[in-house]
């Protein structure tokens, strides 16, 4: 069959190297998180094949869906929920050398292949003077179509939204090998977007190929602040008195130092013009001083600041195949984390069920924290080796109890294969009965990514 393939499309790039497949077959989502289940169900690669524009796309669909190939798209690799993870044997589609950015600076405007890393687009940009408003912390790692298949939110969030508040326009192949043009119109009444529809999908519905993304003025002034606080409650009240205020940050994180709830740290960054970050840091700073906040110096802030994307860095650079992650029974430890939303009104229980469940497993509570909002509740879990059914007891606990408080399991990353068994219950029956059939009607030949989404 790929004989097949190669001859229908002479110059797909297509690569069957068993090093190249173990490598491309899955993302950041490995047995240790919680899952030793994982190393079972991972499964190699037929090919990668890694197509130069959107018609080789299309060829390469056609082709899967005459033979009932899976397909697994793929961009960075860094994605958390092992989206991109090969749990069927399929081809993987790679979208690297899909990576031309054309830069319309009038429109704030960047038309940009899926395979963009987005670091290069933020360096096509930076001679015109704008910024992409998307700044995880895997910015030299992700891709466009990574971060618009999971509607990832990064750093600069509290100031321009997720990705999909970006998203202006995208093509996409779907999984009859049609393809889907959508316009980049900043507003439109014409009925459903598709372009929306297809955001934070994973690749369930079809291949984005390109997408045009709003960006935003490089700011004349950034101000950037850490403070230190009496404890976790006191940044979350002053995260929603900022909101209630109309104080604006273009990032907040709120961090708890330990369950004992005796202290946090709060980082804040202000975006504007002359004189317009200033004022609103300026009325930040009084609704911290009223909570007995304490502000570090502006060296210790830009330090923190400045080290946001490090730990991906160091990720990037040791993120090489290693078979032993695999192996059942490894002495290494544990961890996990969970990014949900939840109502204003109920962080404090979910944060209760969150320290519950850590002491009923024996866990380390590594990191608390709220995101841009108060309502976006992180938490990262550790555990010696061996105390996997903890740890994912744990995260999935902490997923239901923002679910049951009329909350979102994850805010951030995906859903993937790591939190597909809670699909229903994040969305009841006839929500993923609706998914199912959307999907049966873009992708009737279920090639693509399956195994992800519990569809």
């Amino acid at each position: 069959m790929l004989a097949d393939l190669q001859r229908a499309c002479p110059t797909l790039a297509l690569a069957t190297d068993p090093g190249a497949l173990d490598a491309e077959g899955v993302d950041a989502l490995r047995p240790f998180r919680g899952r030793p289940d994982f190393a079972s169900v991972r499964a190699r690669p037929v090919a990668v094949a890694s197509p130069a524009d959107t018609g080789e796309v299309a060829t390469l669909v056609r082709w899967a869906a005459e033979h009932a190939v899976p397909l697994v798209p793929r961009g960075g690799g860094s994605g958390l929920m092992g989206g991109a993870a090969v749990v069927r044997p399929a081809v993987v589609v790679d979208l690297h050398r899909m990576d031309a950015i054309v830069v319309d600076a009038d429109a704030c405007l960047v038309r940009t292949g899926a395979g963009a890393v987005l670091a290069r687009v933020g360096e096509a940009l930076a001679p015109h003077g704008l910024l992409l408003g998307h700044d995880p912390w895997t910015v030299g790692v992700a891709t466009v179509g990574g971060v618009v298949g999971t509607n990832g939110l990064g750093y600069l969030g509290a100031r321009v939204g997720s990705v999909a508040a970006q998203v202006r326009a995208v093509e996409a192949v779907l999984g009859d090998g049609r393809i889907v043009r959508t316009r980049p119109s900043p507003a439109r009444s014409a009925g459903l977007d598709l372009g929306k529809l297809l955001v934070g999908t994973e690749g369930t519905l079809g291949i984005v190929t390109e997408v045009t993304l709003a960006v935003i003025p490089r700011p004349e002034e950034r101000i950037v602040q850490s403070w230190e606080l009496p404890s976790f409650e006191a940044g979350a009240v002053v995260a929603t008195r900022m909101r209630r205020t109309g104080i604006r940050p273009a990032c907040l994180e709120l961090d708890a130092h330990g369950t004992d709830d005796a202290s946090a740290s709060l980082l804040l960054v202000f975006d504007g013009l002359r004189g317009e970050a200033a004022i609103h840091a300026d009325r930040a700073a009084a609704l911290l001083a009223g909570v007995e906040g304490t502000m570090r110096t502006a060296a210790d802030a830009a330090a923190e600041w400045d080290a946001r994307h490090a730990i991906a860095e160091r990720w990037a650079a040791s993120r090489a195949f290693q078979e032993g992650d695999w192996l059942p029974g490894g002495a290494r430890a544990e961890f996990d984390y969970a990014h949900v939303g939840v109502p204003l009104a109920a962080l404090q229980t979910v944060r209760g069920v969150a320290h519950r469940l850590v002491g009923e497993h024996g866990l380390t509570l590594v990191e608390e924290g709220l995101w841009h909002w108060p309502e976006l509740y992180s938490v990262v879990v550790s555990g010696a080796p061996g105390t996997a059914a903890g740890v994912r007891a744990t995260i999935d606990g902490v997923c239901r109890a923002a679910q049951d408080a009329g909350g979102t399991m994850e805010y951030c990353h995906g859903v993937g294969w790591q939190l597909a068994h809670l699909m229903e219950r994040e969305h009841g029956v006839a929500g993923v009965d609706t998914m199912r059939r959307v999907k049966s009607v873009l992708d009737p030949r279920g090639i693509m990514n399956p195994g992800k989404w519990n569809l």
